[in-house]
């Protein structure tokens, strides 16, 4: 999720100024507090936390993407359209990033036009415009934009005509199929 905030922000300049308010504001308030005197800690103590998380080997590539910000790119190591990608069904591709006790970071490559299955969900899901756009009954998203949905949301993402649609989603449950096909489906195959 870290991933998917750093990215928005640098994306949006208008959230970008808003954080940056935000973090003027705590500092400030932090200005006001009494600060207790540092206490000196042995040299061994320091170094032995630094090097406690052991050594990380060869750090990733320098970003060569400009569609994927550099806390996505850093996950992935290569551009967007060197992933690769599954096909799900029609239309829509995925690459799975991270899936562990029920958390999934996943990129989403769906073709223009094209209407997912309707759905609500289980838990949360933050979704982030790379390229392209799409919209549902509540708004358009567009590059850097963030679509946040629970299980009070249901929807029926469609992708705009004229692009593809690239995504970056992250959530923390199964999504909930709702449609009258979809909805038989999951409840036979249990996902």
């Amino acid at each position: 999720m870290h991933a998917l905030v750093t990215a928005h922000l640098m994306l949006s300049e208008e959230n970008r100024g808003f954080v940056r308010a935000l973090e003027a504001e705590a500092g400030a308030a932090l200005d006001r507090i009494d600060a207790p005197l540092p206490q000196r800690v042995p040299r061994d103590h320091v170094l032995s936390a630094i090097y406690a998380g052991g050594y990380y080997g060869a750090g990733r590539p320098v970003q060569h993407d400009p569609e994927l910000p550099s806390p996505l790119y850093r996950l992935v190591g290569k551009p967007l359209d060197q992933l690769p990608w599954k096909r799900k069904l029609p239309g829509l591709k995925e690459y799975k990033v991270f899936d562990k006790d029920g958390v999934e970071a996943v990129f989403y490559h769906i073709s223009a036009g094209r209407r997912m299955p309707r759905h609500t969900h289980a838990g949360s899901e933050a979704t982030l415009v790379l390229r392209g756009a799409f919209h549902d009954e509540r708004d358009v998203y567009r590059r850097g934009d963030v679509s946040l949905a629970d299980g009070n949301v249901e929807h029926r993402p469609t992708t705009s005509r004229d692009e593809d649609c690239v995504c970056f989603a992250v959530t923390d449950a199964p999504l909930k199929m709702t449609g009258p096909v979809w909805g038989v489906l999951q409840r036979l195959f249990g996902k």
